[in-house]
């Protein structure tokens, strides 16, 4: 328990800032003993109670809830210097009652002993300040309307000027010896951290860091600085704001999704290779079988080659498809379209001699938005045409237009065509799981790099069968 004094004039305790009175919202400060010793003007307008009556009485004269809730909210504050949005009942004289939500902090002298809590009343749906006037809000009214910590400091040394209720400290002090306890700003002395306060004195612009600050209890809270400055007709910073919003929780859970997604990675690449391994193996033992078998087995040897080739195709999707997913850092650049199409159609045409793969006049000579991955879209889009053809011969037609803005390429296909109520969803748009209507991870992978590249891809169906899938990509600028 925090130790308290009889009266704060018996101790160093803080004082400066505003007087009580001239606070333009209801507002109460109440000493150790739980009396209150100062109000608020706009207290005493909106309950209708003179101060003479007021000072010296407790928070029950006021507040309609159970004088142990109001013992418990005193202490509660006195502990841990400060209470957020408790939940009250402002009375006024004549019985009428206003839901409010209390912000207390306290104070205390250099030894840490309490000198006073400071109440705030606020509207307990809105939560700002409880105030009559209908006049333009004051800067006190609209510092406390904040809902996270706000500064005011003297641009020469820092020291606060004005503080809302959620602020530690009080005019006077600086802030750095507030959030840091430091005796020097933070960007001074021999264990500097980042302060944003001398770049905007600087600049006059706002800027933003990341700070770490310790609460009352010592724990450490991560803590977004948000400063900017206030100047006067000449342009000339004359005061600094400051805000404070509190982001350990984020700042936790964006580094357990990084973990995570570190673990996935080596996750997949361990499944990857392992798989790849068996399936060499399968590969290589079907080779030693089709020299050894009859005509009619040797049909379901080159069945399980066929299978077994199509899963190691499975294992480099799955290695694109997470560095898509996984890699946060992959940027999005410039690349020649007609290397990378013209690439992959020979690399298509070498791994499939059984079909027949035709390009329809040139490739343009064209620069698209892309990275390294470009690739990969044109060679799923090549092997779904193959690999989901019906024909004995499938047939692969590939062509490319270059418009003002973008360019258009198709690949057509003489196989069983896409049913319309399967156009949308054959890129897995909507889900994507293994009960979707999507053919794979094939053109699962397309649709997301082609969206990365701020590009397109759709089905349609082709003349007089099968189906053409239009990939549409900006031109690089």
């Amino acid at each position: 328990m925090t130790e308290t004094v009889d009266s704060a004039d018996d101790t160093d305790c803080p004082s400066g800032g505003p007087p009580t009175a001239a606070i333009p919202y209801p507002y109460v400060v109440v000493d150790p003993a739980g009396d209150i010793t100062a109000v608020s003007e706009a207290l005493i307008e909106r309950v209708d109670i003179d101060r003479d009556t007021l000072v010296g009485n407790d928070l029950a004269t006021i507040l309609s809830v159970p004088a142990e809730s109001i013992a418990d909210t005193l202490a509660t504050c006195a502990d841990t210097g400060r209470v957020d949005d408790r939940p009250a009942v402002l009375t006024t004289a004549d019985g009428q009652t206003v839901p409010v939500s209390l912000r207390g902090r306290a104070t205390y002298d250099d030894s840490g002993t309490l000198c006073a809590t400071h109440w705030g009343f606020h509207d307990r749906e809105t939560a700002t300040p409880v105030v009559d006037d209908d006049g333009p809000a004051s800067m006190e009214t609209i510092i406390e309307a904040v809902p996270h910590p706000l500064y005011v400091l003297n641009v020469d040394d820092y020291t606060i000027q004005h503080a809302n209720s959620l602020a530690d400290g009080h005019p006077g002090t600086t802030c750095y010896s507030v959030t840091h306890d430091r005796d020097r700003p933070c960007d001074e002395g021999d264990d500097p951290v980042p302060c944003p306060l001398q770049e905007v004195v600087e600049t006059g612009e706002p800027t933003t860091v990341e700070h770490t600050h310790y609460d009352a209890d010592g724990t450490e809270r991560v803590h977004e600085v948000h400063a900017a400055p206030i100047v006067d007709d000449e342009g000339e910073v004359v005061q600094l704001v400051e805000s404070l919003i509190d982001t350990t929780e984020r700042v936790a859970y964006e580094q357990r999704l990084k973990r995570q997604r570190d673990d996935l990675e080596t996750l997949n690449q361990v499944l990857r290779h392992d798989i790849r391994n068996d399936l060499q193996l399968i590969l290589a033992y079907s080779d030693v079988l089709t020299d050894g078998v009859t005509a009619d087995d040797e049909t379901h040897v080159q069945t399980i080659r066929e299978s077994a080739e199509h899963a190691v195709e499975l294992t480099k999707t799955a290695r694109e498809m997470s560095d898509v997913l996984l890699d946060t850092d992959t940027a999005v650049g410039t690349v020649r379209l007609r290397p990378v199409l013209n690439g992959e159609v020979d690399s298509i045409r070498d791994a499939h001699d059984a079909a027949s793969i035709t390009v329809d006049g040139g490739i343009p000579d064209v620069t698209v938005a892309g990275n390294e991955m470009l690739g990969s879209v044109f060679r799923n889009l090549l092997k779904n045409a193959i690999q989901h053809n019906d024909k004995p011969v499938p047939e692969v037609t590939v062509s490319a237009a270059a418009e003002a803005d973008t360019v258009t390429v198709q690949v057509a296909d003489n196989g069983p065509g896409v049913p319309d109520d399967q156009k949308a969803e054959i890129f897995g748009k909507g889900e994507t799981g293994l009960d979707s209507a999507g053919t794979g991870l094939g053109l699962y992978l397309v649709e997301t790099l082609v969206s990365t590249y701020d590009g397109s891809v759709s089905v349609t169906d082709n003349d007089p069968e099968g189906a053409v899938f239009v990939v549409t990509l900006p031109h690089a600028e």
